[in-house]
């Protein structure tokens, strides 16, 4: 069973790779649609909203559905070109939107304990100045919402989810490019060829296949010391992997509690 995060960690973790990152995606794959369509079949049809990989457009007539119908693959593949693993599916809706019912005025959502307020703080100063007021209004709307949910959070996209990884992500891992760049990935882990959920998923696979390796390196090397070595350099790139950087002295408190003693270096 993996271990409870801190919360600090886990908003470190989505506003560095995950739900901040893949939360602009979903709303560039809507502002993409006109580009995506073209001129002329954007004044007939508008998207709507992504939902686990799923781009749902709102079109005219049926006629119009019939049509983009027959474009849906070439549509997924643009988008493949610019926003690789964010729309796998399109769905076109015929007619006007219903209108919602009214609201009841919603909760107030969790507060954030001054440990995460100054999380959020330190995360923002790495930032541009012009971009810090929006990461912190971001940064606080993730963690709040993870508050908010009884489930935690999937490891990949940092949606709350009862299953986990949720299952758009578990798709997402089975899919044959995405395995392959996680076996690169434990190679090279500071060179990625992916981007967005797709690079999340790949990380997350790799992730898990470095510590496997860990794991059956130890009591190799606790009887032949001379394989420190080949553990040190596995531990190297588990911690690159996890972190982005390239030195990872800083972060030796990351590895599996097992291997802290072990390694004094890394």
């Amino acid at each position: 069973m993996p271990r409870a995060r801190p919360s600090a960690e886990i908003v470190a973790k989505i506003l560095k790779q995950g739900a901040l990152k893949s939360g602009i995606q979903r709303g560039q794959a809507l502002a993409l649609w006109p580009q995506i369509a073209g001129p002329a079949l954007c004044e007939l049809s508008e998207a709507e909203r992504l939902e686990d990989g799923v781009l749902f457009v709102r079109v005219a007539d049926s006629v119009v559905a019939h049509q983009l119908t027959y474009l849906r693959e070439e549509f997924i593949r643009r988008y493949q070109e610019k926003l690789p693993g964010m729309v796998q599916e399109l769905r076109f809706q015929v007619g006007a939107e219903k209108k919602a019912k009214p609201k009841s005025k919603p909760a107030a959502l969790p507060k954030l304990s001054p440990e995460e307020e100054a999380m959020l703080h330190q995360l923002a100063e790495r930032c541009p100045q012009d971009l810090r007021d929006v990461i912190l209004k971001a940064g606080k709307a993730v963690l709040q919402k993870q508050k908010e949910s009884p489930y935690p959070p999937c490891p990949i996209c940092a949606v709350p989810s009862k299953e986990n990884p949720c299952k758009p992500c578990q798709k997402l891992l089975a899919e044959a490019a995405i395995q392959r760049e996680a076996g690169r990935l434990t190679r090279f882990p500071l060179k990625p060829r992916l981007e967005g959920l797709a690079l999340s998923a790949a990380r997350y696979l790799a992730q898990n296949k470095l510590e496997a390796q860990l794991r059956d390196l130890l009591p190799q090397v606790i009887q032949q010391p001379e394989l420190i070595a080949i553990l040190q350099d596995t531990a190297r790139r588990y911690l690159q992997l996890r972190t982005g950087d390239k030195e990872v002295r800083p972060y030796r408190h990351l590895l599996p509690p097992a291997l802290i003693s072990l390694l004094k270096e890394v």
